[in-house]
């Protein structure tokens, strides 16, 4: 099989290859080698030529190229495609438009700036170009309508655990699947599902990851706090080594739900879940809740203990208003 120019050039540091190498390996001809060559510097990649010694690769850009993410990312469903866009209102509308027209499962859409961002209870997710992740991945699990709560958590964990391998930050869970680093929010996920007449039921998984947020340039019209990993870590985080960590940790385990082993799913989600155990207020529709969070249900769903003594369990539309001492 031909390598591609971007391979070839993926090679040793600082080892030049000619033209004639280049094309003896990818089966291109003098003008595709140079329109191709060309290609990839428009998409910001930095390549020196010296004319005895050929061309070799100086700099990779700082944008989520499929071509980077995709290189040795070895995943089964999650990222066998995807498409990456410079600006788009939001990444849950295209994915939207792709799954009705059949898009297989695993699609990934990465884009790096929404103008109409999508958080959940219609709330808007903000994040400056080139500073976060921010994706929508297309899934098509045979899951039972009372095991959606679990989709959500089995994505919250994902999510966590790449934070968590990746940068070794104490990523946790927040209800029913924000994520939290030292008490601050770095990551909102939105999960919808859509019905087609006639059709199988799909899945659209939102993520927006604060990658490298300064302080100036976290939102301020918030009401929780917020960070990025950036100011977390102490350094700049490189997206792409991130995407494809994140893209790894979805496919382990959404390939996990798809298998049934709901009981690992629940045991590492309760892991990552500190709030088992804390006083809190929950708003569901127009009634609210005072009690103990004592556990998640086989399900997914979060079990309190009323201050009545009562057990009840909770879907994924209930808000956690507050923690409460009295």
């Amino acid at each position: 099989m031909n390598e591609t120019v971007l391979d070839c050039l993926h090679g040793p540091i600082e080892k030049w290859l000619t033209s004639n190498e280049l094309k003896l390996r990818t089966s291109l001809s003098d003008n595709q080698l140079y329109q191709e060559l060309r290609r990839i510097q428009q998409a910001g990649y930095l390549i020196d030529h010296h004319p005895r010694y050929g061309y070799r690769l100086v700099a990779i850009p700082d944008r989520l190229v499929p071509d980077e993410i995709q290189r040795g990312l070895n995943t089964h469903i999650i990222g066998r495609e995807i498409l990456t866009y410079e600006e788009m209102d939001s990444t849950m509308d295209v994915a939207e438009r792709l799954a009705e027209k059949g898009a297989r499962e695993g699609t990934t859409i990465f884009t790096e700036k929404q103008r109409l961002g999508r958080g959940r209870s219609g709330h808007h997710w903000y994040c400056p170009r080139h500073k976060g992740i921010l994706m929508t991945t297309i899934l098509r699990p045979h899951i039972k309508t009372d095991r959606i709560c679990l989709l959500a958590g089995t994505i919250a964990v994902a999510v966590a655990e790449a934070i968590r391998d990746f940068l070794n930050l104490p990523a946790v869970i927040k209800w029913p699947n924000d994520i939290l680093v030292n008490n601050k929010k770095v990551c909102g996920i939105l999960v919808e599902a859509a019905t087609p007449r006639g059709r199988e039921p799909y899945f659209l998984v939102g993520i927006g990851l604060n990658v490298n947020l300064t302080k100036s340039e976290l939102p301020k019209d918030v009401i929780y706090s917020v960070t990025s990993l950036l100011i977390e870590n102490g350094s700049r985080v490189n997206r792409i080594d991130l995407a494809r960590a994140l893209l790894r940790q979805l496919d382990r385990w959404y390939t996990a739900l798809k298998d049934e082993d709901y009981k690992r799913i629940r045991e590492r989600w309760v892991e990552l879940f500190p709030m088992i155990g804390r006083r809190v207020r929950i708003q569901e529709r127009n009634n609210e809740h005072v009690g103990t969070i004592v556990n998640l249900s086989a399900k997914g769903g979060l079990i309190m203990e009323l201050d009545d003594g009562v057990r009840k369990s909770f879907g994924g539309e209930c808000l956690v208003i507050k923690e409460t001492i009295a």
